[in-house]
């Protein structure tokens, strides 16, 4: 094609026709300049279409990722749903009688107030669309706010869980180290023992102890705090959800 173009040049230039040369060669420059635009007009379809193609997957995954995420966050709020409510029957036996802490089982209740854990979402999808900057190729608004929400609510969840699993691990269990049995309350835990201790354990003692109250009091405090961030955390999921379901 190059070797047809340039002989009607020189065809052209050796019949002195100069005017026609000209006028040629400037037909031929705006078509190569239509040439590049249409090729550029192509590639940036093929981009587009591509790029489109790239939005619906992450969507897709997006939308997988965030419901097995809601999976867990849900067991995450029903387990601290009954970690609060042994905590508020713990509380309502303070300063009962002998008689009264025989009909309760004040082992299993301790054991479920402090077997607290850390919701850990899956991230391997959205960590992976901030890290390629792939983000800018979500359309929806909506849904880029939502991911920043959720990376707001998950550093809050954070500070709440490490408020909460300080306060057990560095007040809670040294004080039921002391003035329990962390075997008969592990007997309801991982360790699963069959047999209790062989010490005797004074609980009209325990629920007669201010501290215990207040380690109690302190304890319900923080789980209240993390489900409280769960259930907005929860709520933000649903949100995600929702938008990468289209």
């Amino acid at each position: 094609m190059i070797k047809f173009f340039r002989h009607i040049r020189q065809r052209l230039l050796s019949e002195n026709k100069f005017r026609k040369y000209l006028l040629y060669a400037l037909g031929e420059i705006i078509l190569v300049m239509i040439g590049i635009l249409l090729a550029f007009q192509v590639s940036s379809w093929k981009e587009q279409r591509d790029n489109k193609k790239l939005e619906l997957q992450m969507m897709a995954d997006l939308n997988s990722e965030f419901r097995n995420n809601l999976t867990k966050i849900k067991a995450s709020i029903n387990q601290y749903e009954g970690t609060e409510q042994a905590i508020r029957l713990l509380m309502s036996k303070m300063k009962a009688s002998p008689e009264v802490l025989k009909h309760i089982n004040s082992d299993s209740l301790i054991a479920i107030a402090i077997d607290v854990f850390d919701y850990r979402p899956t991230q391997n999808t959205l960590t992976e669309i901030l890290s390629t900057g792939n983000l800018k190729l979500i359309s929806k608004d909506s849904l880029k706010y939502k991911l920043l929400d959720w990376s707001a609510e998950l550093n809050e969840i954070n500070e709440a869980w490490l408020t909460l699993d300080d306060f057990n691990q560095r007040m809670v269990i040294p004080y039921l180290t002391e003035n329990a049995s962390m075997r008969n309350i592990d007997k309801y835990s991982l360790m699963a023992w069959e047999e209790k201790s062989k010490f005797e354990i004074d609980y009209n003692k325990l629920f007669h102890d201010l501290k215990f109250e207040n380690h109690l009091d302190n304890l319900g405090w923080s789980v209240v705090n993390y489900k409280m961030v769960l259930d907005r955390l929860e709520l933000v999921i649903m949100d995600i959800i929702r938008l990468t379901d289209d």
